[in-house]
């Protein structure tokens, strides 16, 4: 019944703006009642890591079934798409290939995941001329499943992947007409026990729509790796995932987490892919934000400001061109990995610890569905985060040996305290925590808690209060009834005042910037 809902819906959506006379000047924009267009952005994962990230990808459709499209001129309304299919293997119906190279000096592959994204409304689109604009009729698109496909490693065989759907466009009346999605799956075990992990990755069988669609059909697939290896200062990545509209109102993803280095020039890099990004329509820009507030228009020698997602797939200033085939117009699919021109840190100085990249569009429309950052930390952040978080698996760090220090990066930060004294207890602070609603715990003495840190892991927190006691402190853990997270204290006091004190003296040392104090059975 749902099925058969959608499709009626969308055949009314195909009658009622079947003619599109100005389409490939500018798509359409459109939003459901409620103004939603995608799923929101959200962190997929963080790593502190001694070593770097690559990505690599394809498109999937195309003109030619495996010969290369160079037409820079052209955008993908105008191409009557069929599947891309290099593989000459009769079990797949579309496959493309890209070549991932990793360095002689690679310790492990911390984290892989797979991407594939597309338009898919109709299983095979036709377009016929009435007056001066284009009428669009084809079969729906069949019950197949989306999020199944075939990935094969360097000289191995296909194996069928199922991955998890982020965003399917069919089940949502803005984006009826072409039905764009996105499924993404984690391949990390795959790369770690492939036998070759250098050289061409295949993908195959993702589906599509072929022929014409009203905005044109798109199609790629990506494979992000993040991988440990002896570099000169530690890094933070991340990456992000969701799927937005991006037409006149902006995007933004914060990144957060991180602490760049103390001193010296901040290198930091994105990866960002995104779908119906047009060569020939302009006005879409990826921006950062500036210290100072503003944002800077990112381009490079291959992306342009005003026509950032240009249908390319790109490292830095070249096209990559380890590709089978190799297409410089990818006809709606981008991947773009760039560094930031952060000249004299303009854009991201040294300490900083958040930041929002901004993506908007006025002519072009496209979907936005990754984005990753990465940023060189400092080595004494670096610290504080491993002795933190470990034993945490997305935390790598190679043997010390391969560890570069100067005497700069070894200095430590020097923190000065000033009791709160008169003005601190008269402080909002002070006056909402005395006001603030108990808490109540069972077989908990009541009392002011000094909180330095919350684990849901038993373990943690049993390292946790072993650092703490090697500190000089004595910590008291308590236990949530409701959820069995443990509170670890190094302070219980019926003083409002003495709790504040040592609060306030224990946030000026960096690993105890998050102590709070919890207030319970007092009401």
């Amino acid at each position: 019944m749902k099925s058969m809902l959608m499709r009626i819906l969308l055949l009314i959506c195909i009658s009622f703006l079947g003619i599109t006379n100005a389409y490939s000047q500018e798509k359409e924009r459109v939003k459901d009642s409620l103004g939603y267009d995608g799923v929101d952005f959200k962190s997929v994962n963080e790593f502190y890591i001694y070593g770097d990230s690559k990505a690599i990808g394809n498109n999937i459709l195309g003109e030619h079934k495996a010969d290369d499209f160079n037409d820079m001129s052209v955008s993908n309304d105008d191409v009557k798409m069929k599947y891309i299919d290099i593989d000459d293997d009769k079990s797949t119906f579309s496959s493309s290939s890209a070549k991932l190279k990793l360095p002689d000096n690679l310790k492990k592959i911390a984290y892989a995941a797979l991407y594939w994204t597309a338009t898919y409304s109709l299983e095979k689109g036709k377009r016929r001329k009435s007056k001066d604009s284009y009428e669009y009729k084809g079969d729906f698109r069949l019950n197949q499943a989306i999020d199944t496909i075939k990935f094969k490693t360097p000289n191995g065989e296909y194996q069928t992947i199922g991955g998890n759907i982020l965003y399917d466009g069919a089940e949502n009346p803005t984006h009826a007409i072409n039905s764009p999605y996105v499924c993404s799956a984690d391949v990390t075990k795959i790369l770690r026990n492939a036998t070759e992990q250098n050289g061409y990755y295949t993908v195959a069988n993702v589906r599509a729509s072929q022929g014409y669609i009203s905005g044109g059909s798109a199609a790629g697939w990506m494979l992000y790796v993040v991988y440990q290896s002896p570099t000169d200062n530690p890094k933070y990545i991340a990456s992000y995932n969701g799927f937005a509209l991006v037409n006149n109102l902006p995007v933004d993803i914060t990144f957060k987490n991180f602490k760049s280095v103390d001193q010296g020039d901040v290198k930091t890099s994105l990866v960002v892919s995104a779908l119906e990004g047009d060569q020939t329509l302009q006005q879409d820009e990826c921006a950062i934000i500036k210290k100072d507030g503003s944002y800077q228009s990112l381009s490079n020698g291959v992306r342009y400001q005003q026509n950032f997602f240009n249908s390319s797939i790109t490292n830095n200033n070249l096209i990559n061109s380890d590709r089978i085939p190799s297409s410089k117009n990818t006809l709606g699919f981008d991947i773009a990995e760039l560094e930031i021109p952060n000249y004299n840190n303009s854009i991201i100085d040294n300490n900083t610890s958040s930041t929002t990249l901004r993506l908007k569009t006025r002519s072009d429309r496209f979907y936005m569905y990754f984005a990753a950052f990465q940023t060189e930390i400092s080595q004494d952040f670096f610290e504080d985060i491993i002795e933190e978080r470990e034993p945490v698996s997305k935390i790598s760090k190679v043997e010390p040996e391969v560890i570069r220090t100067t005497q700069t990066e070894s200095k430590k930060r020097k923190y000065v305290w000033k009791p709160p004294g008169k003005k601190g207890f008269n402080s909002k602070d002070f006056k909402m925590l005395v006001a603030k609603r108990s808490t109540n715990f069972k077989h908990v003495t009541s009392g002011y808690y000094v909180v330095t840190n919350v684990f849901s892991v038993l373990t943690r927190a049993r390292k946790w209060e072993a650092y703490l006691i090697k500190k000089g402190y004595t910590p008291v853990t308590i236990v949530n009834p409701r959820n069995n997270w443990q509170f670890v204290t190094v302070l219980q006091t019926e003083s409002a005042k003495e709790a504040f004190t040592m609060q306030q003296e224990l946030i000026q040392q960096y690993k105890f910037r998050d102590t709070w104090v919890l207030k319970i059975n007092l009401d």
